[in-house]
């Protein structure tokens, strides 16, 4: 195998372990000694792969981000289709790795409350989130500003279903523990 490989690995390796942490402990609970023990590397490795705790996060909001447009298209493909707003917004979940996923979107907005650049990202995916859906409403047949107001309750049932999860998934943790 290649260095190339090796390193690629390596770094998809640590998004995984990282994206795990972030998930159950939060940005500011996850340790960078933890993720790299996780997959059997040291501190140093990490911060080969990533200069800082804040890129390696980063790092996982891209995949996360990547994974929200996917669902937000079977969202939008419910719109069209004549979903009512809490119908479509339900297309959100129902997929492996909903748990993770709405874990870390939680954390998402939670960390976009205290760091400026984590607030830009949460502020560009929201607009393009609604446009996203109002888009979807217009191609239903909804004038613009009806489909902008069914793309807005589509994404308030949307950060519901998230927080509802999240919420379960931990009562769960707590009650199991």
């Amino acid at each position: 195998m290649r260095q190339e490989e090796r390193r690629a690995r390596t770094r998809a390796a640590l998004l995984r372990a990282a994206a795990s942490a972030f998930a159950g402990r939060g940005y500011d609970g996850a340790s960078v000694d933890a993720i790299a023990a996780s997959v059997g590397l040291s501190k140093g490795a990490v911060y080969a792969h990533f200069p800082s705790k804040l890129e390696l996060y980063l790092g996982v909001l891209a995949s996360l981000l990547e994974q929200a447009e996917w669902r937000l298209e079977r969202v939008a493909g419910a719109v069209r289709d004549g979903s009512s707003p809490m119908e479509a917004a339900r297309h959100y979940l129902g997929l492996a790795g909903d748990a993770q996923h709405a874990a870390l979107m939680s954390e998402l907005w939670r960390t976009a409350a205290i760091e400026a650049h984590i607030r830009g990202i949460v502020e560009r995916f929201v607009e393009e989130r609604l446009g996203s859906l109002s888009r979807a409403a217009v191609e239903r047949g909804l004038p613009p500003a009806a489909a902008l107001e069914f793309a807005q309750s589509v994404a308030r049932f949307i950060d519901a279903e998230l927080l509802y999860r999240r919420v379960d998934d931990a009562a769960g943790q707590v009650a199991g523990s």
